[in-house]
């Protein structure tokens, strides 16, 4: 088989980088050419082919992914494309150009796994979208409602598992649900497409339950597949995990004893962890789903049958009147003022500003003073007559 040529477009060479931590994890061999425009790529896409591009969703101003994508397309039919967008970009593409697209696209940060199966599906020339969307297998059809999976605290089962790898010198580890969802995997990443693995596996894992009703007791199981390129374990942890142990074809058969020496170590260990609940099922409460008219009619009856609330009079509030201000009371002004019948004296050469004139106020003061006393003394009871003394 040829070495695969693959042509990253990315003046910051981010793609490069990715591109070679992916294919450490794959470990296979590939020519790798690192462009930083779109010219240069279809440049080297003319001159000496291409089995894989990779680009990002913005290749420079005038440039985009897609576009560039369409004129390698043009120029060789069997090049896969791979486009990878960043945090700005669009998240996903919708599914009816996703599936009518020439290209893969995927958005950074991303699943590693479903870029390792489109990066494998590019180099080997199979479909991209089917990589990007493996359609597992339906699980069997049971007679009783599993419920909920148990919860695991994946940081504590990660050291089970990196342990067990060791014991076992395993190419690769999985641990997953009965659902056929990876929740750990260990080793070569990438060496045997993980979801169709679970999900070929989950009939066989599945019928521990139905076993179980049978044999009794908490059931476990030690599976082996034995296949030419791949040897596979499959040990179930409880009723809700598995664990699967993936080992080169040639020598996976020669690991019977270790397998059950450290698989069923790390299957207690793991359902310690676990619980009770490893083995317990809890069937889901039935869901009753009520029509309009049933919802409507008990709603009706819950308002009938409200107490009614008695209702307090209000007082009727009485709006006040402003009080009118009195009337000021006017005089007629005087036409002749005459102030010697005032005063008692001459006042002719008074005018209005000497009545505020201090001087003139002591002079005229004076002189009644003295009009007074020549007139004579006030005697004992003039004084009581006129109301100066008491009686």
């Amino acid at each position: 088989m040829s070495i695969a040529r693959i042509i990253t477009v990315d003046p910051t060479w981010t793609l490069s980088r990715i591109l070679r931590a992916a294919l450490d994890l794959l470990d296979r061999p590939v020519i790798q050419i690192d462009v930083p425009g779109a010219a240069e790529a279809l440049a080297e896409v003319k001159h000496g082919g291409c089995t894989l591009l990779i680009t990002n969703y913005e290749v420079d101003d005038k440039t985009r992914g897609f576009e560039l994508a369409l004129r390698v397309k043009q120029e060789s039919s069997e090049t896969a494309v791979i486009i990878l967008g960043d945090i700005g970009d669009p998240s996903e593409l919708d599914p009816e150009t996703a599936a009518e697209s020439p290209f893969a696209y995927l958005r950074r940060p991303m699943d590693v796994q479903k870029f390792l199966r489109v990066l494998q599906a590019g180099l080997d020339g199979t479909n991209q979208h089917d990589a990007m969307f493996p359609s597992a297998m339906a699980a069997p059809t049971m007679n009783i409602d599993l419920g909920p999976i148990p919860t695991l605290d994946l940081a504590a089962a990660t050291g089970v598992i990196d342990a067990l790898r060791i014991d076992l010198a395993a190419q690769s580890i999985l641990f997953a649900t009965r659902t056929g969802e990876v929740l750990l995997e260990r080793g070569a990443v990438g060496i045997i497409n993980r979801d169709k693995l679970t999900a070929s596996l989950l009939p066989a894992v599945l019928t521990n339950i139905e076993a179980k009703e049978l044999l009794g007791g908490q059931l476990s199981s030690v599976q082996f597949y034995d296949g030419d390129d791949f040897d596979v374990f499959v040990l179930t942890v409880g009723l809700h995990h598995f664990i699967c142990a993936v080992f080169d074809g040639q020598n996976g058969a020669r690991q019977f004893g270790a397998v059950n020496r450290f698989g069923r170590k790390a299957v207690e260990e793991l359902i310690a962890k676990i619980g009770a609940a490893a083995f317990f099922l809890q069937p889901r409460a039935p869901i009753v789903v009520e029509d309009y008219g049933q919802a409507a009619r008990k709603k009706a009856a819950k308002v009938r049958e409200t107490e009614e609330v008695d209702l307090v009079p209000l007082a009727r509030a009485e709006i006040g009147t402003a009080t009118p201000a009195p009337d000021v009371l006017k005089f007629d002004p005087i036409v002749d003022l005459n102030l010697d019948d005032i005063f008692g004296t001459q006042s002719n050469g008074l005018d209005a500003d000497a009545l505020f004139d201090m001087d003139d106020l002591e002079t005229m003061a004076n002189e009644n003073t003295q009009a007074q006393t020549s007139k004579g003394k006030l005697d004992w009871d003039k004084a009581r007559e006129i109301g100066l003394i008491p009686e």
